[in-house]
């Protein structure tokens, strides 16, 4: 998967799990910049289809277990 498509992918499901308000109007920020970082990248694709495009393919990427691990990696 494009790095890019995978970041924002990782904070959309981080915006997502958000528990407080305050969580998450700092992961939007996040989420929406890295919007904008995959939109720099295609500058014939709207934020909105982008973002529908993102909460489709999310639904597919948790069913697939491909949701990332609250675990740190071990070294």
């Amino acid at each position: 998967m494009n790095p890019d498509l995978e970041a924002a992918l990782k904070a959309l499901d981080a915006l997502m799990e958000a528990r407080t308000r305050a969580e998450a109007q700092q992961r939007r920020a996040i989420y929406d910049s890295k919007l904008e970082d995959v939109l720099e990248k295609n500058p014939g694709l709207s934020k909105t289809s982008l973002h529908s495009a993102l909460v489709k393919r999310y639904s597919v990427w948790v069913k697939k277990g491909s949701k990332p691990s609250s675990l740190p990696p071990k070294a």
